[in-house]
């Protein structure tokens, strides 16, 4: 059947600068650029360009801009990368999304801050989930992805569970919102940063265990993730399916376990010559994990892939623009193995 991404919309206005003024001072940036973005569009164009010419199944993008010009121009720019817009609304008196985003150049790093605009209404009643996700065959594959962006993507998931219980629920917690611990039960590939995967400890584990687990990382940051990882894995994700959990540690790697792969792996992070922006990252190593467990690549070598298509998504500046294609990475893992 395909993958569909639930999410958010929006149209970033980023400005470039060696640093971030101080409370009421003017400082001159180096520049202003607009880019697409919006967590649910990054990944659905990622996940797009990372499908293999070899493969021939659809990307739906599902959610809601505004009736404006950065509305028309976010559903053209997921047309152009081949994805289907037939589920993105376009509501009347309502502005697209809109993400302010403040690159810091000298450190690669950034800074969001997000008006939800169309996407705050991006909420469904049963009768428009029924109509969005089509009873399926068997033999037929549908894998959803859901964000933050957007209010309550839990309760989509639960009609899922209870409506639809042969899809796949792929869930990446950002930005972090708490869920009740009945919720993650029900995801069945969790992606994480970091920082993401110690608040989920904060919400759902008692202070003693939320001590443990800092000291910990404390002591050793990747051990301490590590043994994250595979408490996630057994006792938070849905058993019934994959369980699969990845916690990316940024420029330490990332990590992975499944009910196939139950001992904690790790993938170090692919060496680049510079970073030019971070901001589209994360997303596209979550389109590129997504795409290769769909093409049914095993775990190990699909965290591999997905990493490099992050290290080269950071080269870049943009969000949605700065996504590498498939066969950019297969082109880079191979020059990789000649050297």
């Amino acid at each position: 059947m395909g993958i569909t991404v639930v999410g958010s919309l929006n149209y970033d206005l980023v400005t470039y600068t060696d640093r971030i003024p101080g409370p009421g001072e003017t400082f001159r940036a180096n520049r202003f650029e607009t880019h697409a973005g919006g967590k649910g569009l990054n990944q659905t164009i990622a996940t797009a360009r990372m499908r293999d010419d070899d493969y021939n199944y659809p990307v739906r993008m599902v959610g809601n801009v505004g009736d404006d010009s950065f509305g028309e121009q976010l559903i053209k720019i997921l047309r152009d990368n081949d994805v289907d817009v037939s589920q993105v609304g376009s509501l009347p008196g309502v502005e697209t999304g809109v993400a302010t985003i403040i690159v810091e150049e000298k450190e690669g790093q950034n800074r969001i801050i997000i008006t939800a605009g169309a996407n705050g209404k991006t909420t469904f009643t049963n009768e428009q989930l029924n109509r969005i996700f089509p009873e399926i065959s068997g033999q037929e594959k549908e894998v959803v992805v859901f964000q933050q962006e957007i209010p309550n993507p839990a309760s989509v998931v639960h009609w899922l569970h209870e409506n639809r219980s042969s899809h796949e629920i792929v869930f990446n917690p950002s930005p972090f919102q708490p869920l009740d611990e009945k919720d993650w039960e029900l995801i069945d590939v969790l992606v994480v940063n970091e920082i993401e995967a110690l608040q989920i400890v904060k919400t759902i584990y008692d202070e003693e265990q939320i001590k443990y687990y800092e000291e910990r990382i404390a002591g050793d940051f990747v051990k301490g993730y590590e043994m994250i990882c595979q408490e996630f894995q057994k006792n938070l994700v849905n058993q019934r399916k994959s369980a699969i959990v990845i916690i990316t540690l940024g420029s330490k790697g990332a990590l992975f376990c499944s009910k196939n792969h139950l001992k904690v792996g790790y993938v170090p992070a692919a060496k680049v010559k510079s970073v030019v922006d971070t901001t589209g990252a994360g997303d596209t190593f979550l389109g590129s994990i997504v795409t290769q467990l769909y093409q049914n690549q095993p775990l190990e070598s699909a965290m591999t892939f997905s990493t490099k298509a992050s290290s080269l998504a950071i080269q870049k500046r943009g969000a949605a623009e700065s996504i590498p294609r498939f066969n950019d990475v297969l082109f880079s893992l191979q020059v990789k193995e000649k050297h």
